[in-house]
């Protein structure tokens, strides 16, 4: 006897997973999840036993996704419950949940990790369950939190000003990183060197379903060009700190890969060497020289 693994049955399966306090299997006549009192009570040659999930697992579940984000101020607090030994489930749910966007980001993590325990189950059990390649069930959420809650799209030129404002305010950040919590402005325009929107330069925005923006990526075309190269530099890169730790920057920067090409070369300086940027960085294939970063043209 055999069946299809469906998406209600999958629900199921990983509801049945979480709940510690009862047993539970699959049912192959029935085609469902079924409750038992114990192994010995359900029915004879027709159940399979459901894919393993203990503490251990959400344990596990748990630390993988702090160390997933970028955010310093929610891993640390994460890390914290993780470590405190008492209520880590509990504690760790209610620093996410009044943060929405970490929140849902959380839930999107948790069911493809626990998906995974369930493709690894069928793969013990191949002649009995399946996917319909038709009619995928994993990877329903896989969208993410990003395509779903935010638009990434070019900016326009008449859109310069909150431009010059979001950089002025990405460069007040690092003026304070620096020199401290009482940088003036007047330090935060060393970081800008004057800088301001010219005719020619390109920036992409993240906008919230508000409208709201929530990260930019700005960059300008060096006036010298060595031909044939096509330089492209990366003036400011910068994303609300609210926002921080959902892959926002690394959307950013993708999509400013994805619209320009693999063609230019693109440059990017990273004033303080911040850690936390090497990971996206290299995963889109830029290459560091000190604190420059550049990704090479073909």
């Amino acid at each position: 006897m055999s069946l299809t693994l469906t998406s209600a049955l999958l629900d199921q399966i990983l509801f049945a997973m979480e709940d510690q306090d009862s047993f539970s299997v699959l049912n192959l006549a029935t085609r469902q999840v079924e409750v038992c009192v114990d192994e010995s009570t359900c029915a004879d040659g027709l159940v399979l036993p459901l894919p393993t999930w203990s503490s251990t697992d959400g344990f596990r579940m748990m630390r993988e996704f702090s160390e997933s984000l970028s955010h310093p101020e929610v891993q640390a607090e994460l890390r914290a419950a993780l470590d405190s030994g008492q209520g880590v489930f509990r504690r760790f749910k209610q620093i996410l949940k009044p943060r929405e966007l970490l929140y849902r980001q959380w839930l999107r993590f948790k069911r493809k990790f626990m998906e995974e325990k369930v493709r690894q189950w069928m793969e013990a059990w191949p002649d009995i369950i399946a996917e319909n390649p038709a009619e995928p069930v994993f990877d329903l959420e896989d969208k993410g939190l990003l395509s779903t809650d935010f638009d990434l799209r070019e900016g326009q030129p008449a859109a310069a000003r909150l431009l010059e404002d979001w950089d002025a305010e990405a460069c007040r950040e690092a003026a304070s990183v620096v020199f401290g919590e009482s940088a003036g402005s007047e330090y935060a325009e060393y970081f800008r060197r004057g800088r301001r929107y010219q005719p020619g330069d390109r920036f992409w925005v993240a906008e919230t379903p508000q409208g709201d923006w929530a990260g930019v990526i700005w960059v300008r075309r060096w006036d010298q060009t060595i031909d044939p190269i096509e330089v492209w530099e990366v003036l400011s890169w910068y994303v609300d700190p609210e926002y921080r730790g959902l892959g926002l920057g690394s959307a950013l920067l993708q999509t400013l890969r994805t619209t320009l090409g693999t063609a230019p070369t693109l440059t990017i300086t990273v004033p303080l060497g911040d850690p936390r940027l090497d990971g996206p960085l290299v995963r889109l294939g830029f290459v560091a020289a000190g604190r420059l970063w550049f990704s090479q043209g073909s």
